[in-house]
């Protein structure tokens, strides 16, 4: 072989030595970039790992975040809601208390005013009474002075407004007729309540009456009494109603004879426009608390005739009034 042939086959040898390690010396970098890379893709696949740990953390905390804050919310308005029932309810009450206190000024004027219409009806009332207490007593005493102006005996008992006529009108026992005596002092009997009665009830002509004067009898009853003996032979059940039918026969007696004597007694009415004389039989069951033995004065006593004047128990019209004015105001306030 020549000598430049080996130069060229020791160039090329060269040429391909230097290459091979050309590519070893890439191929060592390469593996070296590569074990570099593969050091980092582990490094940054840890680090990945730790992102992906603390950003599943981070949602997880912003989840329980939400969820606290929707909690809240939902706290928030409830409470919204409860503070807003709560004023609705105050507003309720508040209106419910304004509404009471005006029914309770309503009821405390009505109170008011209907006590001030009982106290004037009770004052009218009271006035009213001592009106007709008066006129009963002055009806009274005028019948008095007219009876002791004719020389009549009696009794006057101005609390229950009866005239006594035990004395002066006797009865026999067993009797009912009128003695000679009895009959002059009936008939004078007659004369003042014809005199005097008109004064105190309608329907006759006032004649001779005071200013004060007003109709205030409801009724002038003509009692008959009779005393305490049995009858003989008979129960004791019927000789009380045998007394009975003779106390009334007195009664009537005594009330012919007047009526018959004085018409205008018969014109006499009480407010309801009613006959104001009447009759009435007591038997044995009233005698007087000083006759009450059986001694014969105590049973003459208690042969008797009283005359009882009751005086009317309607009210004027003003109390009337006053009456329904009350009771429209006590219905108002039970609504």
């Amino acid at each position: 072989m020549s000598g430049a042939g080996l130069a060229e086959e020791g160039e090329s040898e060269g040429y391909f030595a230097s290459v091979s390690d050309l590519m070893v010396g890439v191929l060592f970098v390469f593996l070296l970039m590569l074990t570099v890379f593969a050091l980092n893709f582990r490094d940054d696949s840890a680090s990945l790992d730790r992102l992906r740990a603390e950003l599943q953390r981070a949602e997880q905390a912003a989840q329980l975040e939400r969820a606290n804050a929707e909690a809240a919310r939902a706290i928030a308005e409830a409470a919204r809601i409860e503070a807003e029932r709560q004023l609705a309810e105050a507003e309720r009450q508040s209106a419910r208390a304004r509404a009471q206190e005006e029914e309770a000024a309503r009821l405390r004027a009505q109170n008011e005013m209907l006590r001030a219409r009982l106290q004037e009806a009770a004052d009218k009332l009271r006035r009213e009474l001592a009106d007709r207490e008066a006129a009963r007593n002055a009806l009274l005493q005028r019948l008095a002075r007219g009876l002791e102006a004719r020389r009549i005996q009696f009794i006057l008992d101005p609390r229950s407004g009866v005239l006594r006529l035990s004395d002066a009108v006797p009865f026999p026992t067993g009797g009912s007729d009128l003695t000679d005596t009895a009959r002059r002092t009936v008939t004078a009997l007659g004369e003042v309540l014809a005199e005097v009665l008109p004064c105190f009830s309608y329907g006759a002509p006032r004649q001779n009456c005071e200013q004060a004067d007003i109709p205030i009898l409801e009724a002038m009853l003509v009692e008959g009494h009779t005393d305490r003996q049995p009858f003989a032979n008979m129960t004791a059940a019927d000789s009380q109603a045998r007394n009975d039918l003779l106390s009334t026969a007195r009664a009537l007696t005594v009330f012919a004879q007047i009526r018959q004597q004085q018409r205008v007694l018969d014109e006499l009415r009480n407010p309801s426009a009613q006959p104001l004389l009447g009759v009435s039989g007591y038997g044995q069951r009233r005698p007087l608390p000083e006759a009450m033995t059986l001694s014969e004065a105590h049973l003459a006593q208690n042969r008797r005739i009283d005359l009882r004047f009751i005086l009317s128990a309607r009210t004027s019209d003003e109390i009337r009034r006053l009456l329904e004015d009350i009771a429209a105001l006590q219905q108002g306030g039970a609504r």
